[in-house]
């Protein structure tokens, strides 16, 4: 009965404070393990599904592999053009890298629909696509959409490259993270928190999920807001502001694989 009531209250416990507090508390990053450093023989891959997903996610993390002298690419999935400013966000995006202290030709393109990408193309074709950028860099690293956002682009890449990459055996030995950008009342507090850490949903916390933290420097984090600030097609709606505001703390945030 001990035993029991014990399960009971933790369990009972744990859904009081999803439902109060949503992400893991601020202390929970002292817990987590730190991503490793990338270093100058790293070749770096971020697959971002939209214009500026490389920024939020990784905008620190690509600033300090390019002062180490990592080679770091970009793959953008999509066109960024569900709302007609897709000649707009690439110029955002070329701005941004160059912030970050990349170039032009360190973006490669796909070009797909955005938005519900997965009416738009089967996983096959996706992981086709996909795995032929990847050959083609042949990378150390990768980061990718985590299956668990919310929102169906990033799913549904994140979804394909889980099931695509463990049997690629051209880059078995790369090391592989997710990164969660859309998730519900991810990050909290909403706003400019530079001083806050980033901590993921306490909904994530599962055996599929390994978090991880990568420490801003303050400089890291201001050239990375720097980069968001760019963004102005996506500044111009509230909910997309909020998102990018948020995202700017003292760490990143990722799942390693």
């Amino acid at each position: 009965m001990v035993i029991i009531a014990i399960i009971v209250l933790g369990i009972g416990g744990y859904y009081l404070y999803a439902r109060k507090y949503a992400v893991w508390p601020q202390i929970s990053v002292s817990w987590m393990d730190e991503v490793a450093e990338p270093i100058g023989s790293d070749r770096v891959l971020i697959i971002s599904p939209h214009p500026d997903d490389e920024t939020i996610a990784s905008g620190g993390y690509i600033v300090r592999a390019a002062k180490n002298g990592a080679k770091v690419e970009i793959l953008l999935v999509t066109d960024g053009n569900r709302r007609g400013f897709g000649t707009e966000r690439h110029q955002e995006l070329k701005d941004a890298a160059k912030t970050l202290g990349i170039f032009e030709d360190n973006i490669e393109y796909l070009e797909l629909p955005e938005y519900y990408l997965k009416e738009k193309i089967s996983e096959n074709d996706l992981a086709s696509k996909i795995k032929a950028k990847i050959l083609a860099f042949q990378p150390t690293i990768i980061f990718y959409p985590d299956q668990s956002d919310e929102n169906p682009d990033h799913q549904f890449i994140g979804q394909t490259l889980d099931n695509t990459l463990p049997s690629m055996v051209e880059i078995s030995s790369a090391k592989r993270y997710t990164y969660l950008v859309h998730f519900k009342y991810f990050p909290q507090p909403v706003g400019s928190h530079p001083e806050d850490n980033l901590t993921p949903p306490v909904k994530l916390a599962d055996f599929s999920h390994h978090w991880q933290k990568f420490i801003l420097t303050s400089g890291e984090e201001n050239r990375k807001s720097a980069a968001l600030s760019v963004y102005k097609t996506q500044l111009r709606t509230p909910l997309l502001h909020d998102l990018l505001e948020s995202m700017v703390r003292r760490n990143e945030l990722f799942s390693a694989r």
